[in-house]
């Protein structure tokens, strides 16, 4: 039988005085054995790392979790608390009904279930001290990576990236300086899934953005003991590195207000302007991601706006919509690192486009009759234009890996071709992210930021 809230969290303390590592072995194993990390949904998902112009990405569909649409997310995040919570504790309870404000708070644990919110079976917190406040530590059910965890704010409020949530986020590597910790944008289209409570997440991974290099060394004449610069990487990221917390972090305390007044004209980045009612908005924020190698915290701060125009109604720093067949979610943290989490219906759409062009090639069918048959499929209409593209560049090479026997003698994995066609158009989504990219305009940029950064 399941143990209680308080009997989970007296044991987490018990085992965290002993070894960080012991308590969190132990609340993990609580939520594989209570069924609450469905491990048996989680080897369904389909997980593969190809080449990109930067480093190789790692791409996952994720058949366990629903695809989310980015204005349904802005639009729960507008609508804000319903009410003002209190603190949790064991369980907080700030909505009328005393159901679940959202996914997050506390009191999923105890609740129930109902048909607008359903039960969250096998859920438990932990409670750790983060800041001068309490926070709770759960392991998301849907494991995007190992020991995918999730630390969550006792209070249901907003998502913000201000100095306390750095504070906050360096205050978890010193709890456990075996995991990462990073934290989701705090505004809609550059944001995460969930905008209204507060929340980071972490685990044991390793993502190609802790792996890319530098592009450029970056001077910090005010903070002498960090290492910075610039890292190669479409998403436009700084990277502090030191062993002394308290000027890292006012590193990247200096970093973010001037990045939250910033505007450059030349690459579409303005800090501030004004919602469709007139009223004033912020555009700037980023993802602060933090991790330990040894005694030196790495500190990567991702830059991010999120600004619309008539030419981006999805968001200029947001993928194109020619990307959306493959990813129109927000990016959010885990995918700016470089950890592609596509939606669960490519895992039926993108075999289908497979068998179709290799169907096509053997057939040494026209692209146009391939764009036809592609757009009469349900499963692969979305993706006619792409598959059609991909046909034409190959072509030939196509014909040269038909397999023996028929293509449509049954469902095949993903052939290395197709893999890599997907990682190319997610490298496309990442470089859509980028306020500062590759180019003589994106460097003035960075010029013109890291000036102010150091006036």
């Amino acid at each position: 039988m399941l143990p209680a809230p308080e009997i989970v969290r007296a044991e987490f303390n018990r085992r965290f005085a002993q070894s960080p590592e012991n308590a969190t072995n132990y609340l993990h194993q609580l939520g594989v054995d209570s069924g609450y990390i469905k491990l048996a949904a989680l080897e369904r998902n389909i997980c593969w790392e190809s080449a990109s112009p930067w480093r190789p990405l790692e791409l996952t569909i994720n058949c366990s979790k629903p695809e989310k649409d980015p204005r349904a997310i802005a639009a729960a995040a507008s609508r804000g608390p319903a009410m003002e919570s209190p603190d949790c504790g064991s369980a907080c309870s700030g909505s009328p009904s005393g159901a679940p404000q959202c996914d997050l708070c506390w009191e999923n644990e105890t609740w129930p279930g109902s048909p607008e919110h359903p039960a969250k079976p096998g859920l438990r917190i932990a409670a750790i001290p983060l800041g001068s406040e309490t926070w709770g530590l759960q392991y998301s059910p849907y494991g995007y990576f190992p020991e995918h965890c999730i630390a969550l704010a006792a209070q249901h409020r907003p998502m913000a990236i201000t100095p306390a949530a750095i504070e906050r986020l360096l205050d978890f590597t010193d709890l456990f300086h075996f995991y990462f910790i990073g934290s989701n944008a705090d505004l809609p289209i550059v944001g995460g899934s969930i905008l209204s409570h507060d929340h980071f997440q972490g685990g044991r991974h390793v993502f190609p953005l802790m792996k890319a290099p530098l592009r450029e060394e970056v001077s910090l004449p005010a903070f002498p003991q960090v290492q910075a610069g610039i890292v190669s990487w479409p998403a436009s990221t700084l990277r502090l590195r030191s062993a002394n917390r308290q000027q890292l972090q006012a590193a990247a305390e200096r970093i973010l207000a001037v990045w939250e007044e910033f505007s450059f004209p030349p690459t579409s980045v303005f800090a501030h302007g004004e919602d469709g009612e007139g009223r004033p908005v912020r555009h700037n924020t980023l993802n602060p991601i933090v991790h330990r190698e040894d005694s030196d915290y790495v500190l990567h701060l991702v830059l991010r706006n999120n600004r619309t125009d008539a030419a981006h109604p999805w968001g200029i720093f947001h993928p194109t919509e020619n990307l959306h067949h493959i990813k129109k979610e927000n990016i959010g943290l885990i995918e700016i690192m470089g950890r592609a989490i596509l939606p669960g219906r490519l895992a039926k759409e993108l075999p289908a486009v497979q068998e179709l062009l290799l169907e096509a090639a053997s057939a040494e069918l026209s692209p146009e009759e391939v764009s036809r048959r592609a757009a009469a499929n349900p499963l692969t209409a979305p993706h006619a234009p792409w598959a059609t593209a991909i046909y034409q560049r190959r072509r030939a090479a196509l014909r040269r890996s038909i397999p023996s026997g028929s293509p449509s003698d049954g469902p095949s994995p993903l052939a290395p071709w197709m893999q890599d066609a997907v990682t190319a158009a997610f490298a496309q989504v990442l470089a859509c992210t980028g306020v500062f990219k590759d180019d003589e305009i994106g460097r003035a940029g960075w010029a013109a930021f890291l000036e102010k950064v150091n006036a």
